[in-house]
């Protein structure tokens, strides 16, 4: 009897790939699962709120407002309500606020940042934006405050532009 190895080789190859498949096929697979939730609170720190007397193309992306005031030489200009910061949480927050880049006091004769009290309409304090004034103070929980700006710009100021900034920082 002669043997065939060409066909022996193939009958075997085919028989360990059935066996390598039904042996797959019989895999008992076991599974893990994670059961999540989350829970929404209130609160999370403090935020802005466009005032009725914002700037019409005034920005507020998240932390950071961008205020386009426009004021005319020689004039003086109030935004009386421009901004509310609200105290989101339950807690109080100490904050410092800073004229970190100051107005170019060339163009201003003042250029002044309010901060009151939303529900008493106390004053709580100002800021020179033409110096590096700061505030060091403590929102209650809670609260709003409301920024008005009072600019008074000199008759001698050119056309164009003028920046500063002022950073909020709290605990």
């Amino acid at each position: 009897m002669k043997l065939n190895y060409k066909k022996n080789l193939k009958f075997v190859t085919l028989l360990i790939t059935a066996l390598l498949i039904a042996t797959a096929s019989a895999t008992v697979y076991n599974y893990i699962y994670i059961n999540g939730s989350v829970t929404f609170t209130s609160g999370t720190g403090l935020e802005w709120i466009k005032g009725p007397d914002a700037p019409t193309n005034t920005l507020i992306s998240g932390s950071i407002v961008t205020l386009p005031f426009t004021a005319q030489n020689g004039s003086t200009i109030n935004y009386t309500y421009c901004l509310l910061i609200h105290n989101l949480d339950t807690s109080d927050h100490p904050m410092l606020i800073s004229v970190t880049t100051k107005a170019a006091s060339s163009y201003y004769v003042e250029f002044n940042m309010f901060i009151f009290d939303n529900a008493t309409g106390t004053q709580i304090d100002m800021l020179n934006l033409l110096t590096n004034d700061s505030y060091s103070g403590t929102i209650s929980d809670s609260a709003t405050w409301h920024l008005t700006f009072e600019i008074i710009t000199k008759s001698t100021s050119t056309t164009g532009s003028d920046a500063f900034y002022v950073q909020f920082r709290y605990e």
